[in-house]
């Protein structure tokens, strides 16, 4: 594709990109207060869904707001891996694979370690490094799942190529 053709796209990846890692960020840089308020409301309906005829005990809900948090802390940082690793394979398109795959392992690292490091100059917030970890796997398995369907793609291409120049001769 020529670059004419690529820059809307490679645009769009950058804003949708630059988006997930921003409400990432909003999210991880909040006062601990602020996103406990923030996230209330919508875990309690929530865990009034999933524990419905029951009442839910103070125990149950602290277990229930992990589980929810974590969950979306991987999601986040899932759709962080994914689309990190499309918009800079896309937007690198003349540089070798490797070169790209380092880019964008280290980009993907580093949004990952510094939206939880960082928590250490906010009030009423600290630094996991389980957390960090998960953070790391999540944008870690984005990562390799675009990679595997690329390289995947590539070889079936490759394979019907080499079909059909077997069959030209």
């Amino acid at each position: 594709m020529e670059n004419k053709k690529r820059w809307p796209i490679i645009l769009a990846l950058w804003i949708v990109f630059g988006v997930l890692v921003a409400g990432v960020a909003y999210l991880s840089f909040q006062n601990g207060e602020d996103a406990k308020l923030l996230g209330k409301q919508v875990i309690t309906k929530l865990a009034e869904a999933q524990y419905s005829s029951q009442e839910i005990s103070e125990s149950d809900m602290n277990a229930f707001t992990y589980m929810i948090r974590q969950n979306g802390r991987v999601v986040a940082f899932l759709l962080i891996g994914i689309v990190g690793t499309i918009t800079i394979h896309v937007s690198c398109g003349k540089c070798n694979w490797f070169i790209k795959t380092c880019i964008t392992a280290f980009v993907l690292v580093a949004i990952a370690y510094l939206t939880e490091k960082l928590k250490i100059y906010i009030p009423t917030r600290h630094y996991s490094y389980e957390e960090m970890l998960v953070s790391m796997a999540a944008a870690a398995a984005g990562f390799i799942l675009v990679s595997a369907v690329t390289l995947t793609v590539r070889a079936v291409k490759g394979f019907f190529r080499l079909m059909a120049a077997s069959h030209v001769s």
